[in-house]
């Protein structure tokens, strides 16, 4: 072996061997007399500070630090002076390891390499008067004379295991309580400041800048590998722009915070790329979490947050939050917009100097593009301003094909097969039933070439064109036209307060219609006399997802009320044909009210009022009629015989005037129910004929063979039938005709029950057809033989004429009544 290595390995052994004698008789002083250094360290610490610290015990770790001398410290509490005031030590750590370079102890000053805390609390505070227990690391003015010109100890390497880290200032309102698992960090000193490296792993249970309005990132984990700067000489805290992780989300943060001046202040910035909106959100202050509660992004997103605010009592920090959304699905208040791409932002204060409250907040939307139940929407900007109380403003525009409707109906109202929409509309008001704010709707929606059903009702509609103008609270509906089946109908409409109504009380909403039209079918209407279909209810998972508007706009057609103004060429219904038609009709929830209608039929005319009720299959109507001139053969034809078998349009002629006041019902079919009618028919029949009427040419084959009872005449008819239903009841009146006089009276059974006196003269009318007194004539048509008759119906409800005497107290009453 050479020489110079021999020499060189002897060297290193004693210096190796050296520190390790002094090593282990450092460790054995200390463990022989830790009695009565931990008794001197105290009682110097003591004089130092104002307060008390007290070790529960002291002793080397040697296995822990070699070389280097680590002192293990158990049960370490530092309290101020008015600890039994509030409770709250500056410092309670089960364990504290302090590791001491081994050669400064030869020195003048000991080089601390690592302090170690394990296992316990680190609890600024202070009170609402400003006194803080921190004031006792202020040293005593005896303490600091004694110690002039003498330096500190400089620690370079701090670790923190399982501590609990409270910063809390009640006179500032604020409160960061951070549950601390690990952390390492490294201090560089110099004569600017220091540069600390910290590696850390913490849950936030509290970061509260102001106590009154909640925490960030509450109950969060925190993880970061970051570098920290503080100048001194400034008093600033810099912490460049680095990767945290903040619940398990990439994070890149800067902070500055600025301590010295009147104005202590922060500034921070967040960089999240690919966040989801609900993870971000639960990062902010609770009321600001809760009132974007019914918002949603739900795939991830790039967001850029600054936050500054004042380090000084009480203060809420300015917040502005930007972000970009490409191909998303946005989610507000159940509204769902698929495809969504936009920019956009939060901000904490609208009006400069109004302070950063929710009444202050604002969510911006820009260059929004999406599709609503597959209709494709866009908006310039959409603009949610006060997230106390939301209200919401944008410009929404939409070209379309109306069969993307059906998606947004769910086919359960409307089915659309054809046509094409377009829509610009400036929206502001409210998110959400209960808000106080009064919609306010402006803009215009353009139907063009539609093809529609109208599922409730089975009605199909086609050429459908159409203007929506909507004016702020009212709707407008303007240049309508649709087409179904046979008739054609031009329209005009409106709605008045249908926007403050449309939730709140559809109800009481009152659709305003003009109607006009050249030919109505109402046959193709005959489903407005049907109970309103049920369909197949939408699937729970489904209907979550149909926005609340559209939903109510089934409730709103359901319950709503329209009063139409009609002007109509010809209308045709069943038998029934009328001309230049001209009606005021309301279209209630539970039937139909017919004021003042008037039309030409039959030669003549008719005026109607009324009132149809839906009862289920049954629609109970009660009608007033007047009619003036009409063919009654016509009237008879389109009312198809009002019912009755024996008597029809084929049998009757004449010129009717009548008035009726009846009740009635009409089944959901169209057709009258049997024997519902009741009220009264007065009428006056002049020029009439009875034509191959049954029962009076069964009285031919008894008597006047040689008279023409086939077909009879007569010059006027009038009377006031009483129709109870199954019956019609008659008064006792003359048929002067020229053929025979006869004097009836009794009751026409519609189906059964007919039993009708007949009182004929045997004298032929011809003989007194020169009379021109009509008493005369009456007195005279009775002499000789009169006939007593009975018109009575057989088993299978034919009238048949029998012989039999009349009631002398009803043709006696026929003759007071002449």
């Amino acid at each position: 072996m050479q020489k110079w290595l021999k020499v060189t390995l002897i060297t290193a052994g004693s210096i190796i061997v050296l520190i390790v004698l002094l090593w282990l008789g450092m460790a054995l002083y200390i463990n022989k007399n830790k009695a009565n250094l931990l008794a001197e360290i105290t009682s110097q610490l003591n004089e130092k500070i104002n307060g008390k610290l007290t070790v529960g015990d002291m002793e080397p770790a040697l296995v822990r630090s070699f070389p280097n001398i680590s002192l293990a410290l158990r049960d370490v509490k530092l309290q101020d002076s008015l600890f039994s005031h509030h409770q709250h030590p500056l410092l309670a750590v089960k364990d504290i390891f302090v590791k001491i370079n081994t050669f400064s102890l030869l020195g003048k000053q000991a080089d601390i390499r690592e302090v170690t805390l394990e296992e316990g609390t680190v609890y600024l505070f202070t009170d609402s008067t400003g006194y803080s227990n921190t004031s006792i690391l202020r040293q005593k003015k005896d303490s600091a004379a004694k110690n002039n010109g003498s330096k500190d100890a400089v620690i370079n390497r701090l670790r923190l295991e399982n501590i609990s880290f409270v910063l809390d200032n009640q006179q500032k309102g604020k409160l960061f309580h951070l549950d601390i698992k690990s952390l390492r960090g490294k201090m560089d000193a110099s004569d600017t400041g220091y540069v600390f490296d910290m590696r850390t792993d913490i849950l936030a249970k509290d970061f509260s800048f102001n106590t009154g309005r909640g925490s960030y990132i509450k109950d969060k984990t925190l993880e970061m590998d970051i570098k920290v700067y503080f100048n001194k000489l400034k008093k600033v805290l810099y912490i460049p722009s680095q990767r945290f992780r903040v619940d398990g989300q990439a994070l890149d943060i800067g902070a500055d915070f600025f301590f010295d001046g009147t104005s202590p202040a922060f500034r921070l910035q967040v960089i999240a790329n690919q966040v989801l909106f609900r993870k971000a959100a639960s990062f902010l202050l609770p009321g600001t979490a809760s009132k974007l509660g019914p918002y949603d992004i739900q795939q991830p997103m790039d967001v850029v947050a600054d936050i500054q605010g004042s380090l000084l009592p009480h203060s809420t920090p300015w917040v502005k939050v930007n972000w970009t959304v490409t191909n998303n699905t946005l989610v507000a208040h159940k509204v769902i917009l698929d495809s969504c791409s936009f920019s956009g932002g939060y901000n904490n204060e609208v009006v400069a100097g109004k302070g950063f409250t929710d009444e202050n907040s604002a969510i911006n939307i820009y260059h929004l593009k999406g599709k609503w139940f597959d209709i494709p929407i866009s908006a310039d900007t959409l603009r949610v301003l006060n997230l106390k109380y939301p209200g919401m403003t944008a410009r929404f525009r939409s070209d379309f094909p109306l069969n993307r409707l059906n998606s947004l109906t769910n086919e359960e109202s409307f089915q659309f097969k054809e046509g094409s929409a377009k829509a610009d509309l400036y929206y502001k008001g409210g998110l959400v039933s209960s808000d106080t704010i009064l919609p306010f709707i402006q803009g215009t929606v353009r139907i063009e070439n539609g093809t529609l059903t109208y599922l409730p009702r089975d009605l199909s509609f086609r050429n459908c064109t159409a203007l929506l103008d909507f004016t702020g609270k009212d709707l407008y509906l303007k240049n309508i036209n649709i087409q179904s089946g046979k008739s054609t109908l031009m329209m005009d409409g409106s709605i008045r307060n249908l926007m403050n109504l449309y939730f709140s009380a559809p109800e009481k909403i009152l659709l305003d219609w003009v109607i006009r039209s050249p030919l109505v079918d109402l046959n193709e209407f005959r489903a407005f006399l049907i109970p309103r279909k049920q369909h197949k209810k939408t699937p729970s998972s489904v209907k979550k997802n149909i926005s609340r508007a559209a939903q109510q706009l089934d409730v709103m057609l359901n319950a709503s009320s329209a009063n139409m103004q009609i002007q109509l060429g010809k209308v045709n219904y069943r038998q029934f044909s009328a001309q230049n038609v001209v009606a005021n009709i309301v279209l209630m929830q539970t039937g139909i009210r017919l004021n003042k209608i008037a039309l030409q039929h039959a030669g003549g005319s008719l005026q109607l009022e009324g009132v149809l009720q839906q009862q289920g299959n049954d629609n109970k109507f009660k009608l007033n009629a007047g009619i003036n001139n009409v063919h009654i053969d016509q009237l008879f034809y389109a009312f198809e015989n009002f019912g009755m078998q024996s008597l029809g349009s084929k049998n009757l002629k004449g010129i009717l005037t009548a008035n009726a006041a009846i009740t009635g019902n009409i089944h959901d079919n169209g057709n009258l129910a049997p024997h519902s009618l009741y009220g009264t028919l007065r009428f006056d029949l002049r020029q009439g004929a009875l034509m191959h009427f049954g029962p009076l040419e069964e009285i031919g084959n008894f008597v006047f063979r040689k008279r023409n009872l086939s077909e009879i005449t007569f010059e006027n008819l009038k009377n006031t039938l009483q129709l109870q239903g199954s019956k019609i009841i008659i008064p006792p009146m003359r048929i002067a005709s020229s053929a025979l006089n006869i004097d009836v009276g009794g009751v026409y059974g519609i189906g059964k029950g007919t039993n009708i006196n007949l009182d004929i003269p045997l004298r032929n009318p011809q003989k007194d057809s020169l009379i021109t007194d009509k008493k005369e004539r009456r007195k005279r048509s009775n002499r000789g033989l009169v006939l007593h008759l009975r018109a009575v119906d057989d088993d299978n409800g034919k009238v048949k004429i029998k012989l039999g005497s009349g009631k002398k107290d009803e043709v006696s009453a026929a003759d007071r009544n002449y």
